[in-house]
């Protein structure tokens, strides 16, 4: 079953306010469908879906963001949430080969 490796961002109320964040996270849904359904609850900053990797299996999937999870872990702040741009990761992820899907819908 296709699944999707997402980047999500958390976007500044203002630009003196930390960050970058990033959420790298994983699913067997479309990542615009999760964003939309949970992860905005409770959250009261604007939140981007900003790339979506699309893997042919869940377990390529999970695999992708655990290896994302090590590689960018200094950066780790909480759970799946990483201070580092979303644009680092797309780039990290895109030279080991994986394609992003066209056109991801921000939300």
């Amino acid at each position: 079953m296709v699944s999707y490796v997402y980047l999500l961002e958390e976007l500044p109320d203002r630009p003196c306010d930390s960050g970058p964040w990033t959420k790298i996270g994983y699913s067997q849904n479309p990542p615009e469908w999760r964003v939309n359904a949970n992860l905005k609850r409770g959250n009261p900053r604007t939140l981007r879906l900003s790339a979506v990797f699309e893997l042919n299996t869940e377990r390529e999937a999970f695999d992708l963001e655990q290896a994302a999870h090590v590689q960018f872990h200094e950066f780790k702040h909480e759970r799946e949430w990483f201070r580092v741009s979303w644009g680092e990761v797309a780039e990290w992820l895109r030279a080991r080969g994986f394609k992003e899907r066209v056109a991801p819908i921000h939300t």
